[in-house]
C-alpha cells in the first residue's frame, strides 16, 4: 500500500471544491525510493516534511512557496512556473526536473514533487522521471504511478508531451521534426499575442540553405524557375497523409518498444513492479488503443486539389493528440515512403520575408521572386491529402524541385 501521512486524503474530485489553501488537507504518496508526490498543503506543512525526511522540494505551480518555507535552511528548492492548461510548455522543463530528482536521490536525499493538488502538473513530472529511470513508454509509467496515487490525471496536453518525450528517448532532440513543430506552435501562440516572434524563439528561423555552407545537405530543394536553393532535407517537416493516419488509428498501432533496454513496455513494467516491492499492477489494455475522430465535412476530402486555410479553433483528434495541446500527431520523425509529397512543409528560414512579424503571407523565391509557397502561423494550412498542419510553411512541388546531389552550392542574394 502507498504510504499516507494524512487521515483524510484529498481526491481529484474533492480538490476542485477547495478554493482556500487553509482548507486543503495534506495528501502525499510515495512513488519510488526517496520520491514522494503530493499537494501544496504537504509542501507547506513542516511536520509532514520532517516525518517524511524531505530534503528537496520541486514545485510546479504559478507561484513559488511562501518565503517562510524558503527560509528553512535544511531544504533545497526548485520552482517551475507552469499553469495546468494543455497548451503550456511542459516538455522543455522535463530534462531539468528529472536531473534535479536524480541528483537528489543519488546523494541519498528525499524529494517531494508537488503542484497545487498533486493531480496533473506534478504527476506529469513524476511520470517523466519514472519513464526515464525505467525505460518505459508513457502508458506503463502512468499505470505504475497511478497505482501509487490513484487519482492522478495529467491534462491531455501534458499527456501528448510526455508521449513525445518518450519518443525522443527522454531528452530534448531539437532536430526532431515533431519537437520542431511543437515549438513552432508555441511561437505561433506568442506571435498572436505580441505580433512578433519573441527572442526566445529566434532559433526557429533557420539559416538560408542557399548560402555557402561547410557541410551542405546532399538533398536540396530548388526553385524550378531559377534553380536557387530554397530548402534542404533537414528543413523538411514530414507529415503523414490523413488516409494513413486513419488506417493506423483503425489498426490500433502500439508505440514501439523501448530503445534503451531492448524490452517492450510490459517487460519494463515488470522491472518496476519488482522495484516497487512487487506491487500488483494491472496493465490497461485500452490505454494503447488509438482513437480517431474523423470530420464528416466533405471539405476534408483527400481529393482536395488546392491548399485551404484551416478553421481556427477546429479540433481534430488523432492518435490521442489534438490541435489544442500543441503536439501534432501527423508530424513524423523522418521522411519515409509513407510521408505525403503533395506539399513540402518546411521550417521558417531567413530568406522568407515577413515570417517574424506577420501571421501569414506568401513565399517568393529570394532570387527570381517567383511565388513558390505560403505560410500561416496561426490558422495553418490543409494539405491536398486532407491533413491539416499548423503552423504551416509550405513549398509547392510544381514550383520547387528536389535534387539529391548538391552541385556548386553558390552564394545567392
Amino acid at each position: 500500500m502507498a504510504k499516507q501521512i494524512a487521515e483524510v486524503e484529498v481526491h481529484a474530485s474533492e480538490a476542485k471544491d477547495m478554493l482556500e489553501d487553509d482548507n486543503l488537507d495534506v495528501s502525499v504518496d510515495q512513488i519510488d525510493d526517496n520520491l514522494y508526490l503530493g499537494n501544496l498543503a504537504c509542501a507547506r506543512d513542516e511536520k509532514s516534511l520532517q516525518k517524511l525526511k524531505i530534503t528537496h522540494v520541486l514545485t510546479i505551480d504559478l507561484v513559488p512557496l511562501p518565503r517562510t518555507i524558503f527560509d528553512r535552511g535544511n531544504l533545497t528548492f526548485k520552482f517551475i512556473k507552469l499553469a495546468d492548461v494543455p497548451k503550456e510548455d511542459l516538455i522543455s522543463h522535463l530534462p531539468d526536473s528529472n536531473e534535479f530528482i536524480k541528483q537528489a536521490i543519488a546523494g541519498g536525499c528525499t524529494v517531494l514533487v508537488h503542484c497545487y493538488f498533486g493531480v496533473s502538473r506534478s504527476a506529469a513530472v513524476v511520470i517523466a522521471y519514472v519513464m526515464e529511470k525505467y525505460g518505459l513508454c508513457y502508458e506503463d509509467a502512468f499505470t505504475l504511478v497511478k497505482n501509487k496515487r490513484r487519482f492522478i490525471a495529467p491534462n491531455l496536453g501534458f499527456v501528448a508531451q510526455l508521449k513525445l518525450f518518450g519518443h525522443m528517448r527522454y531528452q530534448i532532440n531539437r532536430d526532431d521534426p515533431r519537437f520542431k513543430q511543437f515549438r513552432l506552435k508555441m511561437a505561433g501562440q506568442k506571435l498572436k499575442q505580441v505580433k512578433i516572434i519573441p527572442q526566445l524563439f529566434a532559433d526557429l528561423i533557420k539559416p538560408d540553405p542557399g548560402l555557402v555552407r561547410e557541410r551542405p545537405d546532399p538533398i536540396v530543394y530548388r526553385c524550378k524557375k531559377c534553380r536557387r536553393i530554397v530548402a534542404s532535407q533537414s528543413n523538411i517537416i514530414p507529415h503523414l497523409p490523413k488516409q494513413v493516419k486513419v488506417e493506423l488509428a483503425k489498426k490500433g498501432i502500439r508505440p514501439p518498444p523501448s530503445k534503451l533496454t531492448g524490452l517492450n513496455c510490459v517487460e519494463n513494467g515488470q522491472l518496476l513492479i519488482e522495484k516497487l516491492k512487487n506491487l500488483a499492477c494491472q496493465i490497461m489494455d485500452e490505454t494503447d488503443k488509438i482513437e480517431c475522430e474523423e470530420s464528416s465535412d466533405s471539405n476534408n476530402s483527400a481529393q482536395t486539389n488546392s491548399m485551404q486555410e484551416g478553421d481556427e479553433g477546429t479540433s481534430q483528434v488523432l492518435d490521442g493528440y489534438s490541435e489544442g495541446n500543441m503536439v501534432d500527431a501527423s508530424i513524423v520523425a523522418r521522411v519515409d515512403e509513407q510521408c505525403c509529397r503533395l506539399v513540402w512543409f518546411v521550417e521558417p528560414m531567413s530568406w522568407m520575408k515577413g515570417v517574424t512579424n506577420e501571421p501569414h503571407g506568401k513565399l517568393h523565391c529570394p532570387k527570381c521572386q517567383n511565388k513558390i509557397g505560403s505560410f500561416s502561423w496561426i490558422m495553418g494550412c490543409k494539405c491536398p491529402c486532407g491533413q491539416k498542419v499548423a503552423p504551416a510553411f509550405y513549398l509547392v512541388p510544381s514550383k520547387v524541385e528536389w535534387s539529391n546531389i548538391v552541385q556548386n552550392v553558390q552564394i545567392t542574394v
